[in-house]
């Protein structure tokens, strides 16, 4: 055998290792449950682990799904009081989730699509006017899905990725999974006995913690804005970290409209059309309180394209955009984005009632 053939070998062996090796450590199903409870993968691992492990309800069963906006602004037992118990909700909301994630984490939480009596999926704004956010190529989609993503998922998860480049990794991501959680591992390793004491704890105890959560303290009561000369008067003692939010979402400037979120919408909010195109589950879109205020003077921005072609589809109900528009006050708001403890109960309720007209007194 020549050199170069030996080399080859050599090459293909030490890769088969470490792919047999990585599929032992956390492709078996057991590191899934003591991953940190704090990082991407823990929060969607420990959701879906609360989702599988929590006895069916025996009235309808609902999940809200989205980002830190819904983690922050949706309460699931407020909900629930609002319709006299008479609809279980779930809060699936994920600090940085996108609609790539979204799109796995629903297919994995309800492989017979018929769990749910409605799924509702929170978009910060109906329009489809490109954001400054680069949703296309977020690699970083790959640390919340690593246990998600199967080897035959590889291929078309990183073809979702415009880039080559970023392609390329996280096509090997997916591949070798102890690529994407070897920070996480060796966090393990440095003190095992308290990460898989607060991981059992997080398992037992987390969707309690969750789901009694009441919001961010903080609120923008007082605060002005000069939207001509694009400055923001604060009232005393907003944190440095809210008042650079507001800066960040209020104050941004459009950028050139290229149709890339609506070309990410069609993509990863379809796959989830095309999940319930034969389930009786219906499918809820609501646009978010978008801001603490919003400025009037605002040109219009690109059209809901997405949302009204959703909207004639069957068991798509689209909540009109103003539903929730009255929310967008300061005193209901903690920083840029997030609504507080005085928004949370105001919009839970409210949607609470939208979905209970939807699904249960046939309303559209």
């Amino acid at each position: 055998m020549s050199g170069v053939a030996r080399g080859s070998l050599w090459v293909l062996l030490t890769l088969a290792g470490f792919f047999a090796a990585d599929g032992l450590l956390f492709r078996t199903g057991w590191y899934g449950d003591y991953l940190e409870p704090d990082s991407s993968a823990g929060s969607l691992e420990s959701a879906l682990y609360w989702l599988r492990n929590t006895k069916q309800p025996k009235v309808p069963d609902v999940l809200v799904i989205g980002d830190s906006r819904i983690a922050e602004g949706f309460s699931s037992r407020t909900a629930a009081s609002a319709t006299d118990q008479r609809l279980h909700f779930r809060n699936l909301g994920i600090g940085g989730a996108t609609q790539r994630v979204w799109y796995y984490t629903i297919r994995d939480a309800d492989p017979t699509r018929r769990r749910f009596a409605a799924i509702v999926l929170a978009l910060d704004d109906y329009s489809d006017a490109d954001w400054w956010a680069d949703y296309e190529d977020r690699a970083t989609d790959q640390n919340y899905l690593v246990m998600r993503l199967g080897l035959g998922d590889c291929f078309d998860f990183a073809m979702s990725m415009t880039k080559t480049s970023t392609r390329t990794r996280v096509f090997f991501g997916c591949l070798f999974r102890g690529t994407i959680l070897r920070n996480d591992v060796q966090a393990f390793l440095a003190d095992p006995m308290a990460r898989i004491a607060h991981a059992d704890d997080w398992l037992e105890k987390g969707l309690g913690y969750t789901s009694g959560y009441a919001g961010m303290e903080e609120n923008l009561r007082g605060m002005e804005v000069d939207w001509n000369n694009h400055v923001i008067h604060f009232p005393d003692g907003v944190k440095q970290r809210n008042r650079e939010s507001v800066e960040r979402f209020l104050l941004a400037e459009p950028i050139p409209d290229k149709g890339v979120l609506s070309r990410y919408r069609r993509r990863w909010l379809g796959a989830i059309l095309d999940l319930y195109k034969d389930s009786p589950t219906r499918l809820i879109f609501l646009q978010l309180p978008r801001a603490p205020m919003v400025n009037p003077n605002a040109p219009p921005g690109r059209a809901a394209r997405f949302v009204d072609t959703a909207a004639r589809l069957p068991r798509v109900t689209v909540l009109p955009p103003d539903t929730f528009m009255d929310l967008e006050r300061p005193e209901l708001f903690a920083d840029g984005l997030h609504l507080n403890k005085d928004g949370r109960p105001l919009f839970s309720a409210r949607l609470a009632d939208r979905v209970e007209a939807i699904t249960t007194r046939g309303g559209r």
